[in-house]
This record gives structure tokens, C-alpha cells and sequence, in this order.
């Protein structure tokens, strides 16, 4: 990961690359789940992304953790996103959906609903308000297979991720299957059934049992 470089030396701990990934992540905790994620979890057909910075974070995963296809979904305006460009050429994966919108409008669930069922896996840290995350879990469920992982950031280092990690704790239809939590904090989830279908409350307010 060191290798690979961060966005950020004085915060992350580890200096950027010139033609790196500039990562936001901590090295051991995300060092972590990677190899959890190598090692314990079924190769993944269909991933989703959603919030992907630079994209770094999106190569680096795959590059250890195999998955076929993937799509991406990023409002295209964080500091780091024009490396996306660079980055997303050596994927490691199929990139079969590339949409630069906001996770929360209709027309991007639109685009996404023939992927209903079918995600595999799911890495959500996109937008980080309590509301906007929740919009955006109720969007991943209604993607995800029962039996697929949805992957949160920030679960420990920003309050409003950390209120609705604590609401998953509280849902029926998630479990928590390991929880990294070093300094940003990253939980796996996997989705046990689909007995609360999202509805358009949910999806247009965050309210509503996850």
C-alpha cells in the first residue's frame, strides 16, 4: 500500500506517488481487509463502487480480490478524481458501468435496477451524512444478492457513518461479518434476506429501517 502512495502524507502517514494510486486509506486497516477479503470471500461476478476518489482504493482491491465485473459510480468532484482516468486503465476488472452522477438521483437507480439481484459486492463511501448514506445502503440492497457483502468506510472516524453503522446493527436483513476498526473504521456486511424492500421513502429521504 505504501508503495502505491497516498493523497496525503501528513494525514495518511505514507507520501503520494508520482503515477500512484492515491489512496485514502489507512495502510493496516485497509491492509487488513484486503487480505480478509482475499483470503475468506468468494470472488465476486458483479461489484459496485460507489464514491471512489481517485479510483485507487477501486484497483488496489482487485488487484487481490477477484472481481469480474464492476461498476462505478462517483459525483466526479473530489480533488484526487482526475487520476481516475489513469487508474481505471489497469483495472483489474471488467469496468462495465462508469456513471459520474450523484448516487441519489432517480435516473442513476434507473440505470442500475438490471443489476437488481446480481451485485456481489458492494463498497459504499460515497457521501457521508447520516441521510445521504442511508440512501445510499437502500440503493446497494436493492442491487445485492442475498448472501452478497456491502463494505462501509469511515464507520469510525465520521459520526454520521458510525450512527448508521449502529443502525445496521439493529437491521434484520444485515449482519456484521467483521469490523476493522483501527482509525477509519471499515465493516463488512452481508445481506441474510430481503424481507424490507426499499421503498421510495427511503430512497428519496434515508428514513426507514435498513
Amino acid at each position: 500500500m505504501e508503495e502505491a502512495g497516498s493523497s496525503d502524507e501528513t494525514f495518511f502517514g505514507y507520501p503520494p506517488r508520482e503515477n500512484g494510486l492515491f489512496l485514502q486509506q489507512d495502510p493496516e486497516e485497509f491492509g487488513s481487509f484486503v487480505h480478509y477479503m482475499a483470503t475468506k470471500v468468494k470472488p465476486a461476478e458483479y461489484s459496485m463502487d460507489i464514491g471512489i476518489a481517485s479510483g485507487g482504493q477501486t484497483k488496489f482491491l482487485r488487484d487481490y480480490y477477484s472481481a469480474d465485473k464492476t461498476i462505478v459510480v462517483d459525483v466526479g468532484t473530489h480533488p484526487v478524481y482526475p487520476h481516475w482516468a489513469r487508474i481505471k486503465k489497469d483495472l483489474n476488472s471488467d469496468l462495465i458501468e462508469e456513471i459520474i452522477s450523484d448516487s441519489h438521483a432517480p435516473e442513476v437507480r434507473q440505470r442500475l435496477l438490471k443489476y437488481e439481484n446480481k451485485i456481489d459486492f458492494a463498497f459504499v463511501d460515497g457521501d457521508h451524512t447520516y441521510h445521504g448514506l442511508r440512501k445510499d445502503i437502500f440503493l446497494t440492497k436493492e442491487l445485492l444478492r442475498v448472501g452478497g457483502y456491502m463494505v462501509l468506510h469511515d464507520t469510525l472516524g465520521v459520526w454520521d457513518c458510525k450512527r448508521v453503522f449502529d443502525d445496521l446493527i439493529q437491521a434484520k436483513d444485515f449482519i456484521l461479518v467483521r469490523n476493522f476498526a483501527i482509525r477509519f473504521g471499515i465493516s463488512i456486511w452481508q445481506l441474510q434476506r430481503k424481507k424490507r424492500i426499499p421503498t421510495a421513502f427511503n430512497r428519496a429521504t434515508g428514513r426507514g429501517k435498513l
